[in-house]
């Protein structure tokens, strides 16, 4: 029985990846105990032999992200709904109503990562939708870009692959591993092989150096006109003294008991923040912003410190609440530090 539910499944494949005189669409049901925030397949498109328009790609019931090309212009397009705000975006991409853009010399017969993440926000009733793509030359990510939906805070719902080219061509496409990351992060596989897990690694991204320089020109330009007061710098992150500590000096290597509230930068909007009880950690499991920022301040201080992306979420779609390439500010009172050592 095995055996032959296997046939029929790759018979399915099969069949679906023919995109002989009709576009193909092959879904990947997820099981209801499987709560995803990630969707991975690696695709490659064969040599094309017409100059109209060819899409390959991946999708969810609400967002599509695809290679295309199109009368020799090749590209990478995130799309959504048109009443869906975009919240991130990295540089080169291009902005439409509905659509991220990214134009890019894609390969043939070259096997590339897609990847659509989400984080849902239930309280608010919204969702962010993110469209990546792994280039194997650069072996990095690139940021398409980041939408906002209302009314969306689940996880991702009716993955698939789609692919479509001329009625009188037939479109080779290739999918090798298809993937769903579980909201507690581990990976399970779509496809029949047993390939290994994905390791997906988006702190250190095609676009680290330049969104590092557009972090830093936003925060400088902040202190020149005298928006901000945190005017230090340390190690790339503005900070400053609010309150005068009399304990010693917080090391990165201690295990913190701290008030805090951590806010985006562009905006405002509070994401984080401790109420009645401070929170305790070892500092070493954070972002590495706090290691450099926290060590800052003695025991019984408050410090601000102001973080850029990099040193703080980088491109991930980690919460609901903090977009991709957003600078961080946290306001830090240390009640106490333990060393962890």
């Amino acid at each position: 029985m095995k055996r032959l539910l296997t046939f029929y499944f790759l018979l399915f494949t099969f069949l679906s990846s023919s995109a002989n005189n009709k576009d193909s669409l092959i879904y990947y049901p997820l099981p209801d105990s499987v709560k995803a925030v990630s969707f991975l397949v690696d695709i490659s498109v064969g040599t094309i032999t017409t100059k109209k328009e060819v899409v390959a790609g991946i999708k969810t019931d609400v967002v599509k992200l695809s290679l295309e090309s199109d009368k020799e212009e090749r590209e990478v397009v995130f799309e959504f709904h048109p009443r869906a705000a975009v919240v991130a975006t990295s540089p080169g991409v291009k902005v439409e109503k509905g659509e991220l853009s990214w134009k890019h010399e894609w390969a043939e017969n070259k096997e590339y990562r897609l990847m659509i993440a989400t984080a849902g926000d239930s309280a608010g009733n919204f969702a962010l939708y993110t469209g990546y793509i792994f280039l194997p030359d650069e072996r990095k990510w690139k940021l398409i870009g980041t939408c906002k939906i209302s009314g969306q805070w689940n996880t991702l719902k009716q993955p698939a692959v789609f692919y479509s080219g001329v009625k009188k061509d037939t479109l080779q496409v290739s999918i090798d591993e298809v993937w769903c990351q579980r909201n507690n992060g581990s990976w399970k596989s779509l496809s029949l092989k047993n390939g290994p897990l994905p390791v997906v690694n988006l702190l250190s991204h095609i676009d680290s150096v330049e969104q590092f320089r557009i972090d830093t020109n936003i925060i400088q330009r902040a202190i020149s006109e005298s928006k901000i007061d945190a005017k230090l710098n340390y190690g790339n992150v503005y900070y400053a003294i609010i309150k005068e500590g009399t304990g010693r000096q917080v090391t990165v290597n201690d295990t913190v008991t701290v008030y805090y509230k951590g806010y985006l930068f562009k905006d405002g909007s509070v994401f984080d923040e401790t109420k009645d009880k401070p929170a305790t950690f070892p500092l070493k499991r954070l972002i590495v912003g706090w290691q450099i920022g926290v060590p800052l301040c003695k025991v019984g201080g408050k410090i601000k410190i102001i973080i850029p992306s990099n040193l703080a979420y980088s491109i991930r779609t980690r919460t609901a609440k903090i977009p991709p390439n957003s600078i961080l500010v946290f306001e830090v009172e240390v009640v106490e530090a333990k060393s962890s050592q």
